[in-house]
């Protein structure tokens, strides 16, 4: 009797200690990313506070700016072991650093309901989760996804409030743009048009390309109405667009600026009132000043002669909500914090506010929004759209009331489909639904880094100094030199593998 006793102590004495490591605090590190207008330092943030009461797990953050995002990162990935344990909140290339490289852990076998209920609850809604799986069919990352039936990104703006003044009826063409300018700028708009020159962002001037019938994305790819795969910067629309910006450039009406600035030098111009044209995502609860939205409104996007309007549209997939590393020191612990955030009231405080002063739960059993501060006044209190989200349309429209700002945007997207002006099938389908094997994806980012480089450096020269039929010749062949024909072939191969699915 005394043997059992003592054996049922020592087992009682291992099982206790195991219960209190199990309830130490664990300790995780975070590579996050935020905006460029975002300065809520997540350290201090009430709402990580919290999460790490719930969890008992506590995170580390290192705020990184979309300027310097894709420096940091390759620099992070250069010294594999001071990795963080999480990447949080931007595209990582899954093909090079997960499926290639393994810096990037695999998740698959996580992706359970005892670890992640939250999540693995919502992946098969409306098959949100179909875009996910990398080339060699795993997952890196946990999806971020808030569907409200938007199609597009970026909307056409006019300041009215200058424009009726000098009495111009809201531009339908390129011309009547260009003369709608030229008139702003006699009366003293100081850029009547501007833009940012960020990689995205609905205020980037690569969205005028549009206007002149060709969609543009950052990959440089579309695919046309024969389900054929073309060059972006190979196209007439293209020429004419970089033409046609070279003379909003060379008379002034364009902010040269444009070329290089980012999204919070470009917002201070247009709250200041020196901005006439733009696009941008929507004018409620953005960094445009409460007080200053009353002077523009959304239009169509204008279009060049000829040219019918492309804009680039946009699929309501998962983005990169998070990864581990393969240095992550718990794995369950930390997708068990981000599925924490993910459960449906936290994830609705995430991105609104404290219930009671910022959404409130209606007599629908929805969330409603009732204060949206002023100002872009979310950032200063909550992770808005940098924290944790996965919401599929159908889950989505059965929790949440849309807010005001929502509304406007998909009341533009709305008006943006009915009038034809979208390009005939989203980007999306070859950056996110059509999956090269890992030689084709190493072989396409290769061949795009050159790209990129060529079509930017090309661009800005275009633009400042004009083109003539001996540079775009030139710029074309170098781009053929490259490898632009063979980049193209490789996500048409994708996309017929895609369509024949």
């Amino acid at each position: 009797m005394k043997k059992i006793v003592s054996l049922m102590l020592a087992l009682c004495l291992v099982l206790g200690m195991s219960a209190a490591l199990a309830d130490e605090k664990v300790e995780l590190t975070a590579f996050q990313y935020a905006l460029e207008n975002q300065n809520t330092d997540f350290n201090n943030l009430w709402f990580f506070d919290e999460l790490e009461a719930k969890t008992n797990t506590h995170v580390t953050f290192n705020m990184v700016k979309d300027a310097d995002w894709s420096t940091q990162l390759n620099l992070m990935f250069a010294d594999p072991k001071t990795m963080p344990d999480m990447i949080l909140r931007n595209p990582v290339d899954v093909e090079e650093y997960g499926v290639s490289q393994g810096l990037l852990l695999p998740l698959d076998e996580y992706l359970t309901e005892e670890i992640m209920p939250n999540y693995v609850s919502r992946l098969k809604i409306n098959n949100a989760g179909d875009s996910i799986p990398a080339s060699d069919g795993k997952t890196y990352y946990i999806g971020y996804l808030m569907a409200q039936n938007v199609n597009h990104e970026g909307t056409w703006y006019v300041n009215t409030a200058e424009a009726d003044k000098l009495q111009i009826e809201t531009p339908k063409t390129i011309d009547e743009v260009t003369d709608m300018l030229r008139k702003m700028k006699a009366d003293g708009i100081e850029y009547p048009f501007s833009a940012s020159y960020t990689d995205n962002g609905p205020e980037r001037i690569w969205n005028q390309f549009a206007s002149f019938g060709v969609p543009e994305n950052t990959r440089y790819y579309y695919i046309d109405e024969n389900e054929k795969v073309q060059f972006t910067a190979g196209q007439d629309g293209w020429r004419a667009c970089v033409e046609w910006l070279h003379t909003l450039y060379d008379e002034g009406l364009m902010d040269p600026e444009s070329l290089t600035q980012d999204s919070n030098l470009w917002a201070n111009k247009v709250n200041a009132g020196q901005v006439g044209y733009f696009t941008y995502l929507r004018l409620i609860n953005t960094a445009i000043a409460a007080d200053n939205i009353k002077n523009f409104k959304s239009i169509l996007p204008p279009v060049a002669d000829g040219c019918k309007a492309a804009v680039s549209s946009i699929l309501e997939v998962p983005t990169a909500g998070a990864y581990l590393t393969s240095n992550c020191k718990d794995p369950v612990a930390a997708l068990k914090w981000i599925d924490a955030q993910l459960e449906t009231e936290t994830m609705m405080v995430a991105l609104n506010g404290k219930v009671g002063e910022q959404i409130v739960l209606n007599d629908e059993g929805k969330y409603e929004v009732i204060n949206i501060p002023e100002n872009n006044g979310l950032y200063d209190f909550v992770p808005v759209t940098m924290g944790q989200f996965f919401a599929p349309g159908d889950y989505y429209t059965s929790i949440y009331q849309m807010a005001p700002h929502r509304v406007e945007r998909y009341e533009d997207s709305k008006a943006y489909a009915e009038a034809g002006v979208l390009e005939y099938k989203s980007f999306h389908y070859l950056r996110d639904l059509s999956k090269m094997s890992n030689e084709d994806s190493i072989e396409a980012s290769d061949i795009y880094t050159e790209l990129d480089k060529l079509v930017e450096e090309s661009f800005a020269d275009f633009v400042r100094n004009g083109v003539t039929d001996e540079s775009w010749n030139a710029f074309q062949e170098n781009a053929k030199n490259i490898g632009v024909e063979r980049y193209i072939e490789l996500y048409q191969n994708a996309y017929d593998a895609f369509l024949a699915k």
